[in-house]
């Protein structure tokens, strides 16, 4: 039974590491479990055995994708953080240099971001993408808020406005690089992006 249990988590690995290859080369819409069950070199009942569809498949590759600074983010929203605008600056820098090294999490990120049309009646795919954006936003603007509780917040920001800034900031500098084909210093760009936007961000005494 162990050995069973083994080799379907690896037939789950191998499948959702062909999915991430097939949507990033083929996009969302143009990717079938056909072609991933092609990559991966197992049947399409194999897949079924783990995923209903294609979007379940999507789903559990950004599910799967957890930077170790999620956590630390995680745990400042629940017991409090001293300067969550330093610690916002901190993990999008180590963020931004995980993205840069690793293939992987790049494939899927673009999937994320430029692989699916989104339309008045999103597909259940970009559904996805949508709410995980959604999540990342309140995560950000709670952090925001907690600055401005503590006074740390410059005055021409709002709570909202610096969310929504940051994030599309963020999104826009892997999408336009990815878009580019890596034509430019990402983690050169990204860490002057990042440390720019947040020290607007903070009060002038702050800085």
């Amino acid at each position: 039974m162990r050995r069973t249990k083994e080799d379907a988590a690896k037939t789950r690995e191998e499948v959702l590491t062909a999915a991430a290859a097939v949507f990033y080369e083929n996009g969302v819409s143009g990717s079938s479990l056909e072609k991933i069950a092609q990559r991966a070199g197992v049947t399409r009942g194999a897949i079924y055995w783990h995923f209903k569809d294609k979007a379940e498949v999507l789903t559990a590759l950004h599910s799967e994708i957890r930077l170790p600074q999620e956590a630390i983010v995680d745990h400042a929203l629940e017991h409090g953080h001293d300067d969550p605008l330093g610690l916002i600056e901190q993990a999008s820098i180590e963020v931004v240099h995980i993205l840069a090294n690793d293939e992987h999490q790049q494939r899927v990120f673009a999937i994320m971001i430029l692989g699916c049309e989104f339309t008045e009646d999103p597909s259940e795919t970009a559904q996805r993408i949508i709410t995980a954006n959604a999540e990342m936003y309140e995560k950000l603007q709670k952090l925001i808020d907690m600055a401005d509780q503590q006074g740390k917040l410059a005055s021409g920001w709002t709570v909202d406005t610096a969310a929504r800034a940051f994030q599309c900031s963020m999104n826009g500098l892997f999408a336009e690089w990815l878009r580019s084909g890596k034509s430019f210093p990402v983690v050169d760009v990204g860490e002057k992006l990042v440390r720019s936007l947040i020290g607007s961000m903070r009060r002038s005494q702050d800085r």
